[in-house]
């Protein structure tokens, strides 16, 4: 067979999965997609991905997970089941979409085809490496801000329960969780159906007191040294609220900060807020000037942070040259 004719066989083959592929996840979609063999992985150990936890972390998680856990829903990188008591989300990676297809995987060499398989290799190894180093930071850093209760990167024997989950169509299946990757968070509520909840029963107070918790939560991150890259902020629903104050539900962008949140920074940040208060504007005028308001205490909160961040730095220095 001639090198043109060996092209267009392997390109025929590769449309052919591509087209395959698509039917099957027509079929998949049924029950959104969700498979067990989608989260499962065997990854080598790596000790960057330890994390600390007390005995009481520990067996606050093990009660959360003793119970059924049924199909939530999923975002980019988890699929999410919620607990029978609708307490706690268990999430689960969606490692199917941090490797190669297998056919994609077994085919054999031939130019081009190769350069691409290995490129999307070496793509995929990243995008897995900065997920995990996100929901890493997530627990070291940001615990109380993501409502986590427990976070498992690496595998572990005989320390966390076999769970029941169940999927959109009534499958259910028994998850060994020492041979998985998962993140265990309390349940948050939506910010939208929240304030619209107070809003409609004439609570105005409640509400202004639940946007100001959202601007709370931006400062909290900037002064511990935590930026959150989600542009998607509000659009994914990965802003909720949980007993009375505003947490991040997503925390698979979260990476730490290296220097100071400067003003501008800050604004930048606060940007990514700009879709929910079109959303007041349009539904609830006076809760959008109550955004306003409590997005400009905020920018003087960083800014009068960093003030004293800065004399705090001086202090030292002349204390250390004197």
């Amino acid at each position: 067979m001639s090198r043109s004719k060996r092209v267009c066989f392997w390109l025929f083959v590769i449309v052919l999965v591509l087209g395959a592929g698509r039917g099957v996840h027509w079929w998949e979609s049924r029950g959104q997609g969700f498979r067990l063999h989608k989260i499962q992985s065997s990854p080598p150990y790596d000790d960057r991905w330890d994390v600390s936890y007390t005995e009481h972390d520990l067996e606050q998680a093990k009660a959360a997970l003793d119970q059924p856990y049924h199909y939530l829903g999923h975002g980019f990188q988890c699929y999410a089941f919620e607990s029978k008591d609708k307490k706690y989300v268990l999430k689960f990676f969606r490692h199917q979409r941090l490797r190669l297809p297998k056919v994609i995987a077994a085919m054999p060499s031939f130019p081009f085809f190769d350069q691409w398989r290995k490129s999307r290799l070496l793509a995929l190894s990243r995008r897995e490496d900065h997920l995990l180093r996100s929901f890493k930071t997530a627990w070291d850093l940001a615990r109380y801000e993501n409502i986590l209760q427990m976070v498992h990167l690496n595998v572990t024997e005989t320390l966390f329960p076999t769970v029941e989950i169940e999927d959109l169509l009534g499958n259910r299946y028994l998850v060994e969780l020492d041979k998985y990757q998962f993140l265990l968070q309390r349940k948050a509520e939506l910010v939208k159906p929240t304030l619209s909840k107070f809003m409609d029963r004439g609570e105005l107070a409640e509400a202004k007191k639940h946007v100001d918790s959202i601007f709370d939560l931006f400062v909290t991150c900037a002064r511990k040294g935590i930026l959150d890259t989600d542009g998607a902020l509000i659009r994914k629903d990965n802003l909720g609220f949980f007993e009375g104050r505003a947490i991040y539900i997503d925390g698979g962008k979260l990476t730490p900060r290296h220097n100071l949140c400067t003003k501008k920074e800050f604004i930048k940040d606060l940007a990514r807020l700009n879709p929910l208060r079109k959303w007041m504007e349009q539904n609830y005028p006076v809760l959008a000037e109550h955004f306003d308001v409590s997005k400009k205490r905020a920018i003087a909160a960083v800014v009068d942070m960093n003030k004293q961040k800065r004399q705090q730095q001086f202090q030292v220095a002349v204390a250390s040259n004197s």
